[in-house]
């Protein structure tokens, strides 16, 4: 689904919420570590990196480093990690 805007408190809220795929923004990511969504964490420039890096530190995200080099095996691969890794719940 896709549309201009999304109401990202209510969907970190939901019980179905497993996880949220980034850039790093230092707004979404602080209401998914409030909320306890796991991040799959893919920063595009600026303070990202270094927010990504801070996360996956902590444990609550992955980091696929860069837009540059994500293929369909690494997003699967970091995606199953947090659906079936209980580290990121």
């Amino acid at each position: 689904m896709t549309q201009p805007w999304f109401p990202q408190i209510s969907i970190f809220k939901h019980k179905n919420t497993r996880a949220f795929i980034t850039h790093g923004g230092l707004g979404g990511t602080t209401e998914a570590v409030y909320y306890g969504v796991p991040m799959i964490g893919i920063p595009l420039f600026a303070d990202q990196h270094i927010n990504v890096k801070n996360y996956v530190t902590k444990q609550v995200a992955i980091s696929l480093h860069s837009i540059y080099n994500i293929t369909e095996e690494k997003l699967t691969s970091a995606l199953n990690s947090i659906l079936k890794d209980p580290t990121y719940r």
